[in-house]
This record gives C-alpha cells, sequence and structure tokens, in this order.
C-alpha cells in the first residue's frame, strides 16, 4: 500500500456502516450515490482488499472490512479528540467530554456534577451514556468514551484500562418503605418475596444472588431480570419487589423518602471506580471532569453516616 486513506474515504466507510446502505449514506452525508461508490472503491484501492459486499438483501462486512472498522472508528474518535484538544488549548472552545455511568452512579453524581459543568466549562459539551459496565468498555476502547464510573469487581476484564478508586459501599436489600418484610434481619425470612435482580453474567451481584442469596433455587418466588433502574425501582414501589443496590443510593432525599434498605447484616461492599483508557491521553476537558468527579466523591465518603 503506498498511500494512506483519505479522511473523506474513511467518513464515507463509517456512514455506510451506520446507515447500512450506500442509498441510506448518500443522503445522510447529502450526496449523490455514485460519489459514496467511488469514494468506497477507491478506499478499497487504496487497501488493495474488499471492505463490503453487496448483495441484494443490503451489504455486509467482509473480514477485512469488519477489522478495518473498528481501528478505523479508534482513528477517528481520535482526531476528534486532537482537534478538541488544540481549540481548547487555544481558548477557541472548552471541548467536549463524554462520560458513561451505571444508572445508580448517574443518579448520585450527575444532577451536581452538570450543574458545576456548566458552571465552571460554560461553552464546553457533556455527553453521558448509561450503561452496563460490560456495555461501556467496548466504548471505552474504541474511544467512543473518554471515562466510564461503575462498580468494578475482579472477574471485569480491564485489559488496556486504567482504574482509579473513587469510594466503597455496601451492597444493600432495597424495599418501599412500609413494606411487610422491612424490618427482616436475615435472609431466610425472605424466602416468598418477590425479586427484580440485575441481569449480568459477571460482577457483584449476580454472585450475592446466586450464592449468597440463592433466590433461583428458592421455590414459590417471582424473579425477574433486568438491569434498568428505573423498572426495577418501580416493581419495588408498586408491586413489592425486593431489589439489591448500594447503600450510597439512600443520600438521595427521593431514596430516603420512598425506600428503605433491609436491616440485613454482613452483606458485601462494593468499589466505584473511574475506568479510562491507557492508551489515549485524556483531554484537558475530560481531565477537567475528573476533578470535579473526584470532588463530589470525596464529599459522599465523607458524609457522617453508616450507609458508606
Amino acid at each position: 500500500m503506498r498511500y494512506l486513506p483519505k479522511l473523506q474515504q474513511l467518513k464515507v466507510f463509517q456512514q455506510v456502516i451506520r446507515a447500512g446502505s450506500i442509498r441510506a449514506a448518500a443522503r445522510a452525508m447529502n450526496q449523490t450515490q455514485p460519489a459514496v461508490s467511488r469514494a468506497l472503491r477507491e478506499l478499497e484501492q487504496t487497501l488493495e482488499t474488499q471492505l463490503i459486499i453487496r448483495g441484494t438483501h443490503g451489504m455486509t462486512l467482509t473480514p477485512s472490512g469488519q477489522a478495518f472498522a473498528q481501528r478505523m472508528q479508534f482513528i477517528l474518535e481520535e482526531l476528534q479528540r486532537a482537534v478538541d484538544e488544540v481549540q481548547q488549548i487555544d481558548a477557541m472552545s472548552a471541548g467536549s467530554v463524554s462520560v458513561g455511568f451505571s444508572s445508580s452512579m448517574g443518579m448520585l453524581l450527575l444532577p451536581q456534577l452538570t450543574e458545576q459543568f456548566s458552571e465552571q466549562f460554560p461553552q464546553a459539551k457533556l455527553r453521558v451514556e448509561e450503561g452496563h459496565l460490560l456495555t461501556l468498555l467496548p466504548a471505552l476502547r474504541e474511544g467512543r468514551l473518554d471515562m466510564a464510573i461503575d462498580i468494578i469487581s475482579p472477574d471485569v476484564p480491564l485489559t488496556g484500562l486504567a482504574s482509579e478508586s473513587l469510594f466503597i459501599t455496601p451492597i444493600c436489600v432495597i424495599a418501599r418503605r412500609h413494606h411487610p418484610l422491612q424490618r427482616a434481619t436475615n435472609i431466610a425470612q425472605l424466602a416468598k418475596a418477590s425479586w427484580l435482580l440485575p441481569d449480568d453474567d459477571m460482577g457483584y451481584y449476580q454472585k450475592l444472588s446466586q450464592s449468597l442469596l440463592a433466590i433461583p433455587s428458592r421455590t414459590g418466588q417471582t424473579v425477574l431480570h433486568s438491569n434498568s433502574l428505573l423498572f426495577g425501582l418501580t416493581l419495588v414501589l408498586s408491586a413489592d419487589y425486593l431489589t439489591l443496590g448500594t447503600a450510597a443510593m439512600f443520600r438521595l432525599p427521593l431514596m430516603q423518602r420512598m425506600f428503605c434498605p433491609l436491616p440485613i447484616p454482613h452483606l458485601p461492599t462494593v468499589e466505584y471506580s473511574l475506568i479510562y483508557s491507557q492508551k489515549t491521553p485524556l483531554t484537558l476537558t475530560a481531565r477537567r471532569f475528573i476533578e470535579l468527579v473526584r470532588h463530589r466523591c470525596q464529599q459522599l465518603s465523607g458524609q457522617n453516616d453508616d450507609l458508606l
């Protein structure tokens, strides 16, 4: 390969993948179909390989196309970061930052963080993605996120990523206020309860639900699985379900008014951590956002009660 691909060719290839067809990509980019097809053909000629197979039922990526698309996405994201950082340094723009949160951490941190961030950096753009850690890690590795904040357990793979502990909090069983079992002090008293459990393949919640609570093995219980915090709390509030969460969630006035942690002792603790790529330097705006995250987590850790 004598020459590197042109940036416009990469953008066309990216849009074709996103849109699912050359026609849709041309429409999204306000270009003609022949122009998009020509850019793709030139890219394939530069790389000396076929990237896309065009068929009557749509298009699919070849193995070479799949491999190139993954690395190309990282390159384009990193190039955008480089442009943002140059503009930040030149004071032309406050840049942008993309952050991934679990639902519980979003509830705990986002209201105050977004307010502080917009006050200190009014021109900056903040993009937030909610999801479970195992869905956020690929976005980190591909450069679509600057950082993620969630619980890390030993069986979660962090290859190529760095992590920083933010604070530690116990797991708790959550019920609505005035639930018939709100004074339960051991797992045996919950034998007939209905449960909404996190739908995780690994991590602390999965181990707790399978080993300590042994919920799926109990007869006569209703057990649903979901990673939607809103759905879970709705069932807890309206249908007397129990669920698992962290004691840190009860920092929120809404949680204190409507829910309660059951007084069951000796449940394990979990560690909320900040995760970011080891390969990609953080932008100035991302580093500023991390400073706010650290300060907020120090406040949470320093509050004087029994929840953390």
